[in-house]
């Protein structure tokens, strides 16, 4: 029994020490995260000869991705944000008993890359715990690509400049490593041009992303 409240107590001190170690980010603390993201997308079709180019809402799926991003507070409470990334999907479709013998595999993806640059207002509930929220300037560019045996078609990249809103946590486990993470929406304008042909829209979707933030 002594030897057990020795274990307890012994446990009980590095949860306390952890704890003092953790402290809230102050001025000048820098904050390095690296992320798994999701979030929309806006693609085009291809023209294809028809003198049109339209917005390609058939085959936008949802994408996966990794992020990092960088935060350095320029006082407790303030931070300014940096972050970059790229996104990826894939769907495969394999011909079933009703497709003729010669029939290829289908094989559809999606890449992008996006930039966003912001700041957060940061409240710190305590040592470990704070939430955030900010806008930004988000960049975002990603195109498709559908293959079936010899048949390969490629659209343009679609160039979309949004402001993003966001808001999320950052959780310290010690004094420099934590989870960080965050929910946001966008709302702003996509592009794209092929042949002469240009077409524009107005879009918005939403956007997250989780991981683990370095503190130095």
């Amino acid at each position: 029994m002594k030897s057990m409240k020795i274990v307890v107590c012994g446990i009980l001190l590095v949860a306390l020490a952890g704890v003092a170690a953790a402290a809230a980010p102050t001025r000048s603390t820098n904050l390095l995260a690296f992320q798994f993201s999701e979030g929309s997308v806006d693609l085009v079709d291809v023209e294809g000869g028809t003198g049109y180019l339209t917005s390609a809402n058939f085959v936008t799926h949802p994408e996966l991705g990794g992020m990092v991003q960088w935060s350095h507070f320029l006082s407790d409470e303030y931070a300014i944000s940096v972050s970059g990334g790229i996104g990826y999907f894939s769907e495969t479709d394999k011909p079933g008993t009703n497709a003729l013998p010669a029939d290829p595999d289908r094989k559809y993806t999606q890449t992008s890359w996006q930039a966003r640059v912001g700041g957060d207002r940061y409240a710190h509930l305590n040592d470990r715990f704070s939430i955030f929220a900010g806008p930004g300037i988000q960049v975002w560019s990603g195109k498709w690509k559908y293959e079936a045996g010899s048949t390969t078609q490629e659209s343009q990249s679609a160039l979309r400049i949004a402001l993003q809103g966001r808001l999320g946590v950052h959780i310290r486990w010690n004094e420099r490593v934590g989870m960080f993470a965050n929910l946001g929406h966008y709302l702003g304008r996509v592009s794209a041009e092929e042949n002469g042909a240009k077409t524009s829209w107005w879009a918005s979707g939403h956007d997250g992303a989780g991981g683990v933030a370095v503190s130095f």
